[in-house]
């Protein structure tokens, strides 16, 4: 049954805090869950086991990245025409969680029945396409539920729970050091995929608790208008998608500081856990201020911030070699990296319409995940031709160029609609 406005406001506000409580938690697992399932690490190091194909290895992120993006149009134009979210992202939670399941089962049964490679891997990327193409249809109604049901203080939401769930990560770091260095990687990962998959079960107990209202239908003649779920017609919002963009080009930089110190400086390999400590930290502590800045100021300016930490992390690599002077390019690229996180969603809200949210993500996502995919490889091979100095001077430059055109040339949307909202009151 449709609500009017006012009685959809009384049920968001009666049970905002429960809510808040819930998505706040599935936030948190969220970070255990990647720990444990990383594509960068964990599922890479269990594939080499079965095949020495740089390849097949390779898929293991683009899956990642593709799975979660391709799917969001679709499920944008799908949610344009419906008013219900949670059944949808229960749905997605599902197979979500079935794919997780199927790591588990598929570590515990190979070596039990003694599983032939090629048919591990057929069964390793089906579980993992499954899971990442139903995190892609999940991600739109997630943005959009959230930003109903919770109307305000998104930034504490995200400040909060990125910090416990930054925590939870470095401890499921510390424990997976542990155990990959104290058993056998078969038991190993077993254990892994299993905390990983009662971690994904607490979520998904989370996501059945959200309590949904059902907004009223926007009115016809917006619905019809011409840039209704047209989210590059919004001059403001592509712009910022170009100068975003621009700035992707400082996670170049993140990637290559723990290399460059061990070449440029007296650094011992046993430096590097001291650097992914000190990275992990940074980003984990300075969550909340981000949240905090982000619900007074916008997160607009936490994105220009964020910028201008990672070009002085880029020109500071590219003109040290000392260990003390690492230890703060590993400090600021770790504010860095937490703060485009946390903006990556949050600035969606602030952009959209509120009954425009879920082609506003895939308009975002599309735009900028597979760009941050393919910056690794495009370092990679900047780093053979110019050497480490070069590339971090390149991120340095072009990243300024990105934070100096998004300061000229686009508009903070949340004192926009600051305005908007005022002058409405006045009428």
């Amino acid at each position: 049954m449709e609500l009017t406005h006012e009685r959809f406001q009384e049920q968001v506000e009666k049970n905002y805090r429960w809510n808040f409580f819930w998505m706040a938690l599935d936030n948190m697992m969220f970070f255990f869950i990647f720990m444990g399932l990383s594509p960068y690490t964990v599922l890479p190091f269990y594939v080499q086991h079965f095949t020495d194909s740089s390849i097949l290895i390779g898929l293991i992120p683009a899956i990642y990245i593709l799975g979660n993006t391709l799917p969001q149009p679709f499920m944008a134009r799908f949610l344009a025409k419906r008013s219900e979210r949670k059944k949808y992202l229960i749905i997605a939670a599902f197979f979500q969680r079935f794919g997780i399941l199927g790591f588990l089962l598929l570590s515990i049964m190979q070596p039990l029945l003694n599983l032939s490679n090629s048919l591990t891997l057929v069964i390793f990327f089906a579980m993992m396409t499954l899971q990442n193409v139903a995190s892609g249809f999940y991600v739109p109604a997630w943005i959009d539920f959230m930003g109903k049901m919770i109307p305000r203080k998104k930034g504490l939401l995200f400040g909060v729970s990125n910090f416990l769930g930054g925590l939870l990560g470095i401890a499921m770091g510390a424990l997976l050091t542990y155990l990959l260095d104290n058993y056998p990687y078969q038991q190993a990962i077993q254990v892994i995929f299993g905390i990983s998959f009662l971690a994904s079960m607490i979520s998904f107990g989370a996501v059945l608790s959200w309590r949904e209202a059902i907004p009223p239908q926007p009115e016809i003649n917006q619905r019809n208008a011409e840039t209704h779920n047209k989210p590059l017609k919004n001059r403001n919002f592509a712009t910022y998608l170009i100068f975003r963009g621009l700035m992707v080009v400082l996670e170049i930089g993140t990637s290559y500081y723990t290399l460059a110190a061990l070449e440029k400086g007296n650094i011992t390999p046993g430096q590097i856990g001291i650097f992914t400590t000190i990275l992990s930290m940074a980003e984990t502590v300075v969550n909340p201020l981000w949240g905090w800045l982000g619900d007074r100021k916008g997160f607009i300016t936490v994105v220009k911030i964020s910028a201008l930490l990672g070009v002085a992390a880029a020109l500071l690599a590219a003109n040290t070699s000392s260990l003390a002077a690492f230890y703060v390019v590993f400090i600021l690229a770790g504010a860095m990296v937490s703060g485009f996180q946390m903006t990556n969603l949050n600035t969606i809200y602030e952009f959209s319409p509120p009954d425009q949210i879920p082609a506003y993500t895939a308009a975002s996502q599309i735009a900028l995940s597979p760009l941050s995919g393919v910056i690794p490889f495009i370092g990679g091979a900047l780093v053979n031709a110019f050497g480490y100095t070069g590339v971090f001077w390149l991120a340095g430059v072009v990243g300024m160029i990105g934070l100096t055109g998004m300061t000229a040339f686009v508009k903070n949307p949340k004192k926009s609609k600051n305005v908007l909202h005022e002058g409405a009151l006045d009428d």
